[in-house]
C-alpha cells in the first residue's frame, strides 16, 4: 500500500508487539503459531543493485505531528538505534512502495531511507549482520530506526527479544556487503570479552523489573552465577530479559539448559552470538 495507508496499521503493529511481549513474559521462544521455525529458513541476504526510485513513498510525509523527508540516496547513511520486526498481521499487505509484504524476504522499513534501497543492519548484542532491501515506512516508536521482516529479524537473532540495538548503514547501488569494524559500545550483558565466542542462556522475559529480579534470586539460590538483567524496549513498555553466561560453547549452553530443566526452572533459550 502507499505510505499514507501504511501508517494506519501502526496501532495494529503495536497490539501485535504487546502480544509478543506477553508471550515472552512466559518464556515463549517463538511468536504465535503460523510462523515458520527460524531454524528452517534460508537466510539469503539482499544483494544491492541499482534500482529506480518508487513513485510511492518517497515524498515528505507527516506522522503523529512530525514531518519526515525521505533521502534521495542511501549512500552515507549511518545511524545507531533500536530495531524491531513485524510479521503475520502485515504479511500480504501492500508496503509503502507498492510491493506486497513478504515476511520471509530480507526486507525492512525505514522512516527516511529511499524506497527501494539497501542497508546493512548489525545487531550490537551478538555481532550478526544482514543486508536488507528497504521497501516500507516505519517504525514510528521513539528510538526505533528500522522495522525488520520476520526473516531478517530471525537472521539477526531479534525474534525472541522483539527489539535489539543495531547500527544501520545505507548501501549505494552496487556496493558490496562489507562488515563494519566491530562496535565496542556498552557491554549490555555484563563483563566479558567481546571477541570471545560465547553463548548466553535466556531464562525469562518480564514486563516488570521486580519479576526479573525475583527470578535472579531463585537462580542464585540454585548456585548459578554470571546472571544478567538486560532491559530491552518493546512496544514502548519495556522487557526485562534474564540471561546466564557467557558459556564457552554451545555444548556448555545446552548443558546449562538441561540443568535448568532438571531443577524446575522451565525452558530456556540459547542466545547465539
Amino acid at each position: 500500500m502507499r505510505s499514507g495507508c501504511r501508517f494506519k496499521t501502526d496501532s495494529g503493529r503495536a497490539l501485535a508487539a504487546l502480544s509478543l511481549a506477553a508471550a515472552l513474559s512466559g518464556c515463549g521462544l517463538l511468536p504465535s503459531t503460523g510462523y515458520r521455525n527460524p531454524a528452517n529458513l534460508s537466510f539469503h541476504a539482499a544483494v544491492p543493485r541499482k534500482l529506480a526510485l518508487s513513485p510511492y513513498g518517497n515524498s515528505p510525509y507527516t506522522v503523529n505531528g512530525r514531518t519526515y523527508y525521505p533521502l534521495k540516496t542511501a549512500a552515507g547513511y549511518r545511524r545507531r538505534g533500536i530495531a524491531s520486526w513485524y510479521g503475520i498481521p502485515f504479511n500480504g499487505q501492500k508496503t509503502s512502495d507498492g510491493e506486497t509484504y513478504n515476511m520471509y524476504a530480507m526486507t525492512a522499513a525505514s522512516k527516511v531511507l529511499p524506497l527501494p534501497s539497501y542497508a546493512l543492519v548489525r545487531n550490537l548484542n551478538n555481532g550478526k549482520s544482514v543486508v536488507v532491501r528497504i521497501n516500507d515506512r516505519g517504525p514510528f516508536y521513539p528510538g526505533r530506526i528500522i522495522d525488520l521482516s520476520y526473516a531478517a529479524a530471525a537472521r539477526l537473532g531479534v525474534i525472541a527479544t522483539g527489539t535489539a540495538p543495531v547500527i544501520v548503514e545505507g548501501l549505494a547501488p552496487g556496493e558490496k556487503h562489507i562488515t563494519p569494524a566491530r562496535h565496542r559500545g556498552p557491554d549490555v550483558f555484563g563483563p566479558h570479552h567481546a571477541a570471545r565466542r560465547a553463548f548466553f542462556v535466556q531464562v525469562g522475559a518480564f514486563l516488570r523489573r521486580q519479576d526479573a529480579d525475583r527470578l535472579v534470586r531463585r537462580l542464585r539460590g540454585k548456585g548459578l552465577r554470571d546472571l544478567h538483567v538486560l532491559h530491552d524496549d518493546t512496544s514502548g513498555r519495556g522487557l526485562y530479559l534474564v540471561r546466564v553466561g557467557p558459556e564457552a560453547g554451545r555444548g556448555a549452553a545446552r548443558a546449562l539448559l538441561a540443568r535448568l530443566s532438571r531443577e524446575g526452572m522451565g525452558r530456556g533459550l540459547i542466545v547465539d552470538p
